[in-house]
C-alpha cells in the first residue's frame, strides 16, 4: 500500500513539473516574439530613420536674355536652351514614426551650357550674324518635405513626392559671341565686304569694374545667389532611386532697370549730345532662368 501512495504521489509530481515547464516556456516564446518584434530591421533602405544617396542627373533650363537698348551691339533678346549635367549627394531624416514623412537637403553641382544663333539685317548695306555660347557652373542646396508611398504597384517599390526650396550659388557664368559683319551693295546685293570678331566675357561680372564685364557702362552683373521652389517625386527601389523635378527661379539671373527718363530732344551740356533714358522705356534689360526641370538616378547607401 505504501509503494502504491509512493507512485501515485511521484506521478502527480511529474505532472506538475510537466505542466510548469510547458507554461515557462510560452511565457519565453512570447517575451522572445516581443523582443523580435522591437528590434526588427527594415528590409527596405528607405524605411530607415537616415538614409542617404548619391545621384547623377540631366538638368534643362529655359533662359531668356531681353534687352531694350538703343544700340546694335547688344542683341534685343536671345534665348537658350541650357543642357547641364549634375552630381550631388541628399539625405532623408524621418520626422514621425508612425508617419512615413522625411526631411531632404543636400547639394547638387551642375554644369550648363547652351548657344543661341541670331542676326539683325535692318540696314540694307550692313547686316550681322552673331553665334552665342552660354557656359555656367553652379551648387544648389534643396531643402524638401517629402512623404513616403511604400509597396505601391509591387514588393519593395517606395514613390515619395516632395515639395520644397532651394538657393542656388552661381559660380561660374561666362558668355562668348562670335560676331559676323557682312557689307552689301544696296543695289546688287552681293556681299562686297566681310569681318569676323570674337568676344568672351563674364555675366559675373560688371564691366565698369574690370575689363572682362560682359557689358559696356551698365553695372547688372548676375547674381551670386537665387532662390526658388520645387516639386517632385522619387521612386525607390531595393538601393535605387529615380526623381523628376521642377525648379521655379524666383528672382532673375541679372537686371538692370534705367534711373532717369527717355526723351526725344537732344540733351546738350559739356559739348554732348544724346538722349536720356527711363525706366521701362528703352534701357532695361533682364536675364531670367525662371523654368528649370531634373531627371536624376542614384544609389542609396
Amino acid at each position: 500500500m505504501k509503494s502504491m501512495k509512493l507512485m501515485l504521489s511521484a506521478l502527480l509530481l511529474g505532472l506538475s513539473v510537466s505542466a510548469y515547464a510547458q507554461d515557462d516556456d510560452e511565457l519565453l516564446d512570447a517575451t522572445a516574439e516581443e523582443e523580435t518584434a522591437e528590434v526588427s530591421v527594415p528590409t527596405n533602405p528607405t524605411e530607415r530613420r537616415f538614409f542617404q544617396r548619391i545621384q547623377l542627373g540631366y538638368t534643362g533650363t529655359r533662359a531668356k536674355y531681353t534687352n531694350n537698348s538703343l544700340t546694335w551691339s547688344l542683341p534685343m533678346s536671345e534665348k537658350y536652351f541650357l543642357s547641364g549635367v549634375s552630381l550631388g549627394w541628399i539625405g532623408d531624416l524621418r520626422l514621425n514614426q508612425k508617419i512615413p514623412f522625411f526631411f531632404e537637403i543636400g547639394t547638387t553641382f551642375t554644369y550648363h551650357t547652351g548657344t543661341y544663333d541670331g542676326n539683325d539685317d535692318s540696314q540694307s548695306s550692313v547686316r550681322y550674324n552673331w553665334h552665342s555660347r552660354v557656359n555656367a557652373f553652379s551648387l544648389t542646396i534643396p531643402i524638401n518635405i517629402s512623404y513616403q508611398f511604400r509597396d505601391v504597384l509591387k514588393e519593395g517599390l517606395t514613390i515619395a513626392p516632395y515639395v520644397g526650396v532651394y538657393g542656388r550659388f552661381n559660380l561660374v557664368a561666362n558668355r562668348s559671341v562670335r560676331m559676323v559683319k557682312e557689307s552689301h551693295n544696296v543695289i546688287t546685293g552681293e556681299v562686297t565686304g566681310r569681318d569676323e570678331s570674337y568676344d568672351s566675357r563674364s555675366l559675373m561680372k560688371n564691366h565698369n569694374k574690370n575689363n572682362d564685364g560682359w557689358m559696356n557702362g551698365r553695372t547688372h552683373e548676375g547674381k551670386l545667389f537665387q532662390a526658388g521652389v520645387q516639386v517632385g517625386a522619387n521612386a525607390f527601389y531595393k538601393r535605387y532611386s529615380f526623381g523628376l523635378a521642377y525648379m521655379f527661379d524666383l528672382m532673375p539671373f541679372a537686371q538692370h532697370d534705367s534711373p532717369v527718363g527717355l526723351y526725344d530732344e537732344p540733351r546738350t551740356g559739356g559739348g554732348v549730345t544724346g538722349i536720356t533714358c527711363k525706366a521701362g522705356t528703352g534701357c532695361d534689360m533682364e536675364i531670367s532662368t525662371r523654368h528649370n526641370f531634373a531627371v536624376t538616378v542614384g544609389y542609396i547607401f
